[in-house]
């Protein structure tokens, strides 16, 4: 048990960067996946390669591990039971999924007369996964297993800070499997979440006062990846570091960041030079031209990623509520609500929703706000200096937005 892992998503951040962690640290993995397809080729291949963008000196193979469909329920509980840490990163939305194996590991655990602890390390980046997570596992459990769940698992959130992109062709053709990952090593963790000591992983950092640092990540780092991604695609670009190297959008976002980080600051008590610092770090990342990153992967999901508590209206929010007018936040709001992608689904549905009910609808069902907020009237106004170019996104590329 005390170097058994379960990672629940088999994905490009569950390959690459939390199974690379483990391995490290010398645990045993189970990947337990719901596409029939990977769960085939994994058990196929029985290996992989992680590719470490910058540093390929740090780039190692994957081997050694197990496979387990969702599928096999049974299976998946034992394991769970028996497991010293859960992983799960199969994107938030994704979670109630999950939920009912977890519970059922649970009730083998405590049938087994378990009593070390256990703990569940989401890496979501998601608003508050960890309470949702818990009561879903919760409400599963009858009287004694739920007490026993409440005492002895710790449901801990995580800060996901290293990226993955897609291969290259020529890894592909080499390993289908193979992930290309930055060279970014550190796991910050809720130390606070932890039932018992935190498991001796390699990067893994449990942090004091997480759920701040967890909001300043998402409403800084998060958020100036919203503003090239989407601003980026008005303009016609493929790549973010692209749009990251477009002076216009380097303002946009640098403006962004400093309204958001204004609000944080105040709400939070942030060190203004730090989280300066701390936003220009996410900049330069994001300008990395090595890092051979799609627009359409980082624009992807609008829906989530324009409500309430996400990235972009939740620092607006915070901003207009400590005093600040977010001015360029607002434009990148107006920028998402104007994605187009006729291969998102989300993209799709926003766009249908404005056609049909117009724009105060969607501020209103898809980013929580209502039509009598002054947020409301900036995004508005935004929406509508974006949307009257007259010009299609493929002439588009390095022209002026004219803000």
């Amino acid at each position: 048990m005390e170097k058994k892992a379960v990672i629940f998503g088999a994905g490009k951040i569950a390959r690459g960067f939390i199974a690379h962690l483990l391995v490290l640290s010398g645990f045993e993995i189970t990947f337990v996946e719901k596409s029939r397809e990977l769960v085939a080729l994994m058990r196929q291949r029985k290996r992989y390669k992680v590719h470490i963008m910058g540093a390929p000196e740090k780039s190692m193979g994957i081997e050694g591990f197990d496979v387990l469909s969702s599928e096999d329920a049974h299976r998946v509980a034992e394991e769970v039971a028996e497991a010293a840490v859960i992983f799960v990163s199969i994107g938030g939305p994704n979670l109630p999924q999950v939920a009912p194996l977890l519970a059922a590991g649970i009730q083998f655990a405590t049938a087994k007369g378990r009593t070390a602890p256990l703990n569940i390390i989401l890496c979501e980046n998601y608003f508050q996964p960890g309470p949702w997570l818990r009561q879903m596992v919760l409400e599963l459990l009858p009287g004694n297993e739920g007490n026993w769940f409440q005492e002895h698992v710790g449901v801990v959130e995580t800060t996901v800070l290293r990226s993955s992109v897609e291969p290259t062709e020529e890894m592909k053709a080499d390993d289908p499997l193979s992930v290309k990952v930055q060279d970014m090593w550190e796991l910050p963790a809720d130390k606070e979440a932890f039932v018992g000591p935190p498991p001796p992983i390699q990067g893994l950092f449990p942090k004091e006062k997480f759920q701040t640092a967890l909001i300043r990540k998402l409403y800084t780092y998060n958020a100036i990846n919203a503003v090239f991604a989407y601003l980026g695609h008005l303009k016609g670009y493929q790549l973010l570091s692209d749009a990251a190297n477009d002076p216009e959008l380097l303002r946009e976002a640098e403006a962004c960041s400093r309204e958001a980080g204004e609000g944080l600051c105040k709400r939070y008590g942030f060190d203004p030079e730090e989280q300066r610092q701390f936003a220009a770090s996410a900049i330069a990342k994001y300008r990395k031209r090595e890092i051979v990153d799609p627009i359409e992967r980082n624009a992807r999901d609008p829906v989530r990623k324009l409500s309430r508590n996400d990235r972009l209206v939740g620092p607006a929010c915070l901003a207009l509520e400590e005093g600040i007018r977010p001015a360029a936040l607002s434009r990148a709001i107006a920028a998402g609500l104007l994605y187009d992608n006729a291969g998102d689904p989300g993209a799709r549905n926003i766009q249908a929703l404005i056609q049909r009910a117009g724009l105060a609808t969607a501020l209103r069902e898809i980013c929580g706000i209502s039509d009598q907020d002054d947020l409301a009237k900036m995004i508005g106004d935004a929406y509508g200096k974006l949307s009257d170019k007259g010009q299609s996104t493929s002439d588009m590329q390095g022209a002026r937005l004219h803000f």
